[in-house]
C-alpha cells in the first residue's frame, strides 16, 4: 500500500484536530508521507466537501490512501466506511462526501469500519477522524486487507448525494451551486459535457440568476470589466459565477441555496 495519505477535513487549523489525527497514523505507520487537500471545507458542509474531493482525485498518485472527514453525524447511525477504487483507497463517513470522487474513480470494494480490532481503544462518540478513520488507515499501510476493516458491503449501497448534476427540463437548465470558493465564486452543478449533451454548441448561452439577472457568459474573468459579473467554465469543467476582481458571493448576494438557469440563445 502507498504510504502517500492525502486528507481532506473541515477541522480547520486553528485547533490540533488535523494534528491528533496525523499522529494517530503515524503512531501507527511510520514513514508516512502527507497530502493535506484541504481541512478549510465549511463546516458540515458535505456538498462542498464532496466537490472539493473529486478535484482533487485525477491528480493523486496512483494508489493514494484518502482520509476524508466531513460528518455532521459523528456517532449516529451512519456508517464509517473504506472503499477500495480503482486508483486510489478512501476512508470516510458513508454520507455522501465520496460521491463525486467515485464517479471519477469506480469502486470495486466496500467495507463497514465496525471491527474494533482495528479502531483506536477507546472511540469517542465525537471523533471518529481520530479514533476509527486514523487507525483503519494505518493498519491499511501496514498491509492489512481491506476485507478485515469491517463487513463487506455492496458499493453500489454507498450513499449518493442528490443534485449533483443539473436539471434539464427540456428548454434549460437549473443549476445550484456544489461550492462556494475562497474567491466568493459560485461553481454550479452543471459540467460542460452535461451541457453540451442536451445543447451541442455551447457558444452561445443566456445564464441567469433566480431574480432574472443575467450573466455574461466569457472565456475568462478579464472578458469583463473590473467589478462586472462573469461566468465561465471552471477549472473543474463545472460553470462558474464570479465577479472580475470581487466576490459572486458578497456582490451579487449568492450563497449555497441560490439557483441559476441556462439555456440557449
Amino acid at each position: 500500500m502507498s504510504a502517500l495519505v492525502a486528507l481532506l477535513t473541515d477541522y480547520g487549523l486553528e485547533d490540533t484536530y488535523v494534528t491528533q489525527l496525523k499522529a494517530v497514523i503515524l503512531q501507527m505507520s511510520a514513514g508516512v508521507a502527507f497530502l493535506d487537500l484541504s481541512h478549510s471545507v465549511a463546516p458540515q458542509q458535505v456538498r462542498s466537501g464532496a466537490y472539493l474531493l473529486s478535484t482533487a482525485v485525477p491528480y493523486l498518485p496512483e494508489g493514494s490512501l484518502v482520509v476524508a472527514v466531513v460528518d455532521p453525524s459523528v456517532g449516529m447511525e451512519r456508517r464509517a466506511v473504506a472503499v477500495q477504487a480503482q486508483r486510489h483507497t478512501y476512508l470516510a463517513p458513508d454520507n455522501g462526501l465520496l460521491s463525486l470522487a467515485l464517479r471519477l474513480d469506480p469502486p470495486q470494494t466496500a467495507v463497514v469500519l465496525d471491527n474494533p480490532r482495528y479502531h483506536l481503544p477507546t472511540v469517542s462518540a465525537t471523533f471518529h477522524g481520530r479514533d476509527i478513520f486514523a487507525p483503519a488507515c494505518a493498519h491499511l499501510l501496514n498491509g492489512v486487507p481491506i476485507e478485515r476493516l469491517g463487513t463487506p458491503i455492496d458499493p453500489a449501497q454507498l450513499i449518493t448525494l442528490s443534485d449533483l448534476d443539473a436539471h434539464w427540463d427540456g428548454q434549460r437548465f437549473e443549476c445550484r451551486p456544489l461550492h462556494i470558493d475562497h474567491f466568493g465564486n459560485l461553481i454550479l452543478n452543471l459540467s460542460e459535457a452535461q451541457a453540451r449533451q442536451q445543447i451541442g454548441n455551447l457558444d452561445a448561452l443566456q445564464v441567469q440568476l433566480d431574480d432574472g439577472r443575467t450573466i455574461p457568459l466569457k472565456r475568462t474573468f478579464g472578458e469583463v470589466e473590473w467589478g462586472a459579473p462573469v461566468a465561465y467554465w471552471g477549472s473543474s469543467g463545472h460553470l462558474e459565477v464570479a465577479i472580475n476582481g470581487g466576490s459572486a458571493r458578497t456582490t451579487l448576494r449568492l450563497n449555497e441555496a441560490s439557483r441559476v438557469w441556462v439555456r440557449a440563445l
